[in-house]
């Protein structure tokens, strides 16, 4: 058998295939097809017939491996890969998860974007051996290079810069979803001093909302735990396109009892099968669910008992100034992180365990029966309570009062709270879309206010916010350098600040109509900007420092921008050396100096860990890397060698890093990456995050890679511990054990008297702002471009057999009353516009559309758009500065967890025929 390395063996065999199936194109006159004849008897006589053994020989391999699927999708499923002379020939499901008791069955996971990743990595996009760039930026003009030159060039600008314009002018914004590949990036970041973004901000994939009331905001149960609910919302969240493995959960939980609930702007497939379709117009979510809230409330449809518990409703607050009550209010030498309540049984103020300035470190309230509503006097200063507010503040929003707003009739919100009031086992299925609006971050405290009122988080239900990783201390300690903190920022602000998106969003944006409904404008959001930065809130390196080398890994970072088109220029002006590495050539990678190839999915040796499952996925390379492709580690490890070889050569040795007490040993950085060479290799490094995991441990490592996973121990979870014979819920150890939250009162905490959220009236969860999208109402058209079925994000999104289940290019879907308005039929090439940018779609019918939306669902590059325009061309970016809030307990600067999220859907535009 061929070796898998045999690069003579892999041509023989493309050509074979290729020629074989070139010869299954030409005329019948030159094929066999013509030729068929019935043979009676096939055991004594069988004719040799190749094109017969063309379909055998695709069932047969040399070898079977093991590998996972990465690149935004958080399942987690195994995969059996079947390779033939080093060949990834096709994949195909492992269905050998073990079941829980009462629990439906997991088997099989996968999905068709899976399925084809084999086909796909066959396509010519797929990279093959380093590029530098020839023509202009962008030009897609290349030639090829060794390793040895691509890497010389990078770490001698590396070098350079920061030795002539001081550290931290170096740019890693990376997402590739494995451990080792993501950890590359991180170490390698430290070690230099360079400046790691925020790429789940870069996204719009941030929670920062939710965030203020607990810690963790991206937390959820296992999928499986759906089937344990007797009542789950979807709320803008469509499972049954974008959780293809898991979404039998929800269906099976229907047949077992429960209600399902879709919450969407459109009646997508998920509202087929659920037994309550509310649809909420986009960007007033937040109306909606204070509107719930107010039910619940009105009606007494709430566990006093749990509220005063686990959450801060009962603490008191001072009628004067709007503050907590606070030790320092009794005594100037008191702490401000110890809060109070009412106890009822002694008529006195009590002061509340478990905060963070609490010695007591429990929600246990023992005696303490505190008050959840009254005015009170504390010595001589009045006081109320949390909930009190609350019922002030929500009071104004009724099904009735909201309607206008959101366009739902009460009816239907009365009859949806009612269920919810009822339900015994409640779960919010939160999407990413919500969040991605202006209306995300008060609507995301709402949700869990709902969930929270009824009793039920860290009970019999959770709020899931899409994924959390499980706790590997390995991988913390793989991606930590003791003494090197480097520098993090938003990715949001750092493109805002390079990419020059402020000033976009100045000329596109009423500033009238913002400040009427938002209370600022752009302006204002620039100047908090600067505010927040100067008090330290935010990192502030994108303000005085520029990326005059970027090296991406594994992210276009221009397509999950708004407006790439301006982001590119802007950024590229401050960039010397552009360097991306990726597994194919995608639309972010034309604009690079130096492009390298990282190994693909079936081709790296890594793992993968989602706590959708209970389980750590292996990627166990059934293949090595073909032509010169090199996994992510490799090519950190390559380049750290050929930083710390240049460095000697050059006589360049530790530069001083006083702006974070740090420093960088250039002539060292090879030793310090390996850690002297223990983790020089794929496997050592893995077999280091494994073996320094408390919940894997040593052993596991042939497991995954002979299983294709590996289950995860208790101590995995970040919220709670995992259990053996159920479904893994977050947060129960809160209710269980009467651990405090790691928020400032130590309790789910919905009140917040922080400066800012008193100076934008924002200290209860309730609207922000009077609902809808926020671009010019001269555009009649809200756009939004949701996850497809047919990619993950961009991966793919351009493989030709899933191109085959839709038109095969760029669409935009529009509600047919709306189109034939316009003169747009069905298939009509369109031009969607506004002052921003435009792009070019084929119009699509869509009857599940309000008349006022178009759809344009996201993943596809830019260059399979005419004119290389992209469906964020026409996108203009806003920051809201209850994001930029910092220097107040638990709400701080906190990267994948609280900064700006990037907020993708507040513009509108206008479509027209091309």
């Amino acid at each position: 058998m061929n070796s898998p390395a045999d690069g003579t063996s892999r041509r023989r065999f493309l050509q074979f295939s290729l020629g074989a199936l070139a010869s299954a194109a030409a005329p019948s006159s030159l094929w066999a097809f013509s030729k068929i004849q019935p043979i009676e008897d096939p055991l004594k006589d069988y004719p040799y017939r190749d094109w017969e053994d063309l379909y055998r020989n695709e069932w047969t391999w040399d070898s079977v491996g093991v590998m996972t699927h990465s690149n935004g999708c958080v399942a987690g499923c195994a995969w059996n890969v079947f390779v033939k002379n080093g060949i990834p020939m096709r994949e195909e499901q492992i269905s050998a998860y073990p079941q829980l008791p009462g629990i439906p069955d997991m088997n099989p996971r996968g999905c068709q974007k899976g399925a084809v990743y084999c086909s796909w990595s066959k396509q010519p996009d797929h990279l093959k051996w380093p590029l530098k760039r020839v023509g202009e930026r962008g030009a897609r003009q290349w030639k090829r290079v060794s390793w040895d030159e691509a890497l010389t060039e990078i770490a001698d600008k590396i070098i350079d810069t920061t030795v002539n314009r001081g550290p931290g002018n170096i740019y890693m914004p990376k997402r590739p979803f494995a451990v080792i590949s993501n950890t590359a990036y991180t170490r390698m970041a430290k070690l230099l001093g360079a400046i790691s973004p925020d790429v789940s901000s870069m996204t719009g994939d941030l929670y920062p909302g939710i965030q203020t009331v607990r810690v963790p905001a991206r937390t959820v149960s296992t999928f499986d735990d759906w089937f344990t609910s007797d009542l789950i919302l979807m709320w803008h969240k469509n499972p049954i396109v974008t959780r293809i493995p898991d979404a039998h959960f929800l269906m099976e939980a229907r047949y077992n009892g429960a209600r399902l609930v879709n919450i969407s702007a459109d009646y997508n497939p998920s509202s087929i099968h659920s037994d309550l379709f509310v649809p909420v117009a986009s960007g007033t979510d937040a109306h909606l669910a204070s509107a719930i809230v107010n039910v619940l409330i009105a009606g007494k449809h709430y566990k006093a008992d749990y509220l005063k518990e686990q959450t801060d409703l009962p603490f008191l607050v001072r009628t004067d100034n709007g503050k907590f009550l606070r030790e320092k209010d009794f005594n100037a030498e008191g702490s401000d992180e110890i809060f109070y309540v009412w106890d009822t049984k002694t008529g006195k103020v009590a002061p509340a365990p478990g905060s963070m300035g609490s010695k007591d470190k429990t929600l246990s309230l023992g005696a303490v029966d505190p008050a959840l509503e009254g005015t009170f006097k504390a010595g001589d200063i009045e006081v109320t309570t949390v909930f009190e507010r609350l019922k002030k503040e929500i009071a104004p929003y009724t099904p009735e009062s909201t309607q206008a707003t959101t366009g739902v009739h009460p009816s239907v919100v009365r009859q949806l709270a009612g269920w919810i009031a009822e339900c015994k086992a409640l779960r919010i299925l939160d999407g990413y879309n919500n969040q991605k609006h202006m209306d995300g971050f008060q609507c995301g405290r709402l949700k869990i206010l709902i969930l929270t009122l009824i009793g039920h988080h860290g009970t019999t239900g959770s709020i899931d916010t899409t994924y959390e990783g499980w706790k590997l201390e390995g991988g913390k300690a793989l991606g930590t350098v003791e003494g090197r903190p480097g520098r993090s920022v938003s990715a949001v602000l750092a493109q805002w600040v390079w990419g020059e998106q402020y000033k976009r969003s100045k000329a596109y944006y009423d500033d009238g109509q913002l400040r009427a409904e938002l209370g600022f404008g752009v302006d204002d959001m620039e100047a908090m900007r600067l505010e927040s930065e100067a008090k330290g809130w935010m990192p502030k390196w994108q303000s005085i420092k520029n990326p005059v080398v970027s090296i991406t890994g594994g992210i276009n970072m221009f397509a999950t921008s708004n407006g790439y088109e301006n982001l590119r220029d802007n950024f590229l002006k401050r960039c010397e050396l552009n360097v991306v590495v990726d597994f194919r050539l995608n639309s972010g990678a034309m604009y690079a100096d130096i492009v390298l190839p990282a190994a693909g999915n079936t081709e790296k040796l890594d793992i993968r860990e989602t706590s959708v499952t209970r389980f750590i996925h292996a990627f166990g390379q059934p293949v090595k890397p073909m032509y010169e492709r090199k996994t992510d580690w490799q090519i950190l490890v390559a380049l750290a060698a050929k930083i710390q070889e240049r460095a000697k050569a050059r006589g360049i040795g530790r530069v001083e890093d006083p702006e974070i007490k740090s420093f960088i040993d250039f002539d060292k950085v090879y030793d310090e990456f390996t850690m002297d060479g223990k983790v020089a290799g794929d496997e050592q490094a893995v077999r280091f995050v494994m073996e320094s995991s408390k919940a894997l441990g040593p052993g596991t490592y042939e497991e995954a890679m002979t299983k294709g996973f590996v289950a995860v121990g208790p101590s995995a979870g970040k919220t709670a511990p995992v259990p053996k014979d159920k479904p893994y819920r977050p947060f129960t150890v809160n209710v269980t054990d009467k651990k405090p939250y790691a928020t400032l009162t130590g309790r789910l905490q919905f009140y917040v008297d922080h400066d800012w959220f008193q100076r934008l009236d924002a200290t209860v969860p309730k609207p922000q702002y009077r609902g809808g999208v926020l671009g010019p109402k001269k555009y009649p058209f809200v756009r939004n471009s949701p996850h497809t079925r047919w990619g993950i994000h961009s991966f793919a999104r351009t493989e030709q057999w899933m191109l085959r289940h839709q038109r095969g290019e760029p669409d935009v879907r529009m509600n047919p009353k709306a189109m034939a308005a316009k003169g747009i039929k069905d298939g009509d090439m369109v031009r969607i516009f506004n002052s921003s940018g435009e792009f070019f779609a084929m119009a699509k019918a869509m009857p599940a559309l309000p008349e006022n939306m178009l759809f344009t669902e996201h993943g596809w590059e830019q260059y399979q758009y005419k004119n290389m325009t992209h469906y964020n061309s026409v996108s203009s970016e806003l920051i809201n500065p209850l994001e930029l809030v910092g220097g107040y307990g638990h709400i701080k600067f906190t990267s994948g967890a609280f900064n700006p999220n990037r907020i993708f859907y507040e513009t509108t535009v206008d479509v027209e025929k091309a």
